[in-house]
């Protein structure tokens, strides 16, 4: 039944797919009114300039508190050097020490898409947060991770907030349709009852929301 019913998932979600191509990355950087609509902002990890963007947010005093989900070696990110990494990136964030100890929060467990919209989640529910979330992610990666997380966070607005993608080192073509197909699967995913078990690569996220 699962199979019959993701096989129909996939198809339909191609479908209307083949027309998103050409628009799914289209996304720009929100107006300072709409930032300021956002009771926190999130970063899924996997580039250090959506951290930037998250850091310098903070500092501008566009966000009262900005949550990085991820931040781990597999990211490239360690939370015993997240000052000295991002010091020298930001030299205009006068104390960054700080600017972490009182506004900055993270995650250390999530290791793809799926895992950060749950580590997300979990960080919402605990925190309580109202309101709209501002979410910090490469333009490309931005509608996965929009479905991804607005699968965890149904009642929450998000507002996107693009960052530049990394320059490609050959045809911008092909990382692009690449991110596509993995924005479709995640379409797909994201309804599949038993998506709990995409989870269990990850022993610290298979046991749901710590306390």
């Amino acid at each position: 039944m699962i199979a019959a019913t993701t096989r129909t998932l996939f198809v339909s979600a191609t479908l209307v797919g083949v027309d998103r191509f050409q628009s799914f990355d289209d996304f720009v950087v929100p107006s300072a009114a709409e930032v300021r609509r956002a009771s926190a902002a999130v970063v899924f990890s996997g580039a250090f300039e959506r951290v930037d963007a998250g850091l310098r947010l903070v500092n501008a005093g566009a966000i009262p508190l900005l949550y990085i989900s991820g931040l781990n070696a597999n990211a490239g990110l360690r939370p015993t050097h997240i000052v000295s990494q991002f010091s020298t990136r930001n030299p205009d964030i006068a104390d960054l020490p700080s600017l972490i100890q009182c506004c900055v929060r993270w995650g250390e467990n999530a290791d793809n898409t799926l895992q950060n919209a749950f580590e997300t989640r979990c960080w919402v529910k605990r925190r309580k947060a109202p309101g709209a979330l501002l979410l910090i992610t490469s333009r490309r990666h931005m509608a996965r991770a929009l479905t991804a997380l607005s699968s965890e966070l149904p009642e929450h607005a998000l507002i996107p907030y693009p960052v530049p993608d990394a320059p490609a080192s050959g045809s911008p073509l092909r990382p692009r349709a690449f991110e596509y197909l993995k924005y479709l699967a995640t379409i797909v995913i994201v309804h599949i009852p038993s998506i709990d078990v995409l989870l269990g690569i990850n022993p610290p996220l298979a046991k749901g929301c710590s306390p």
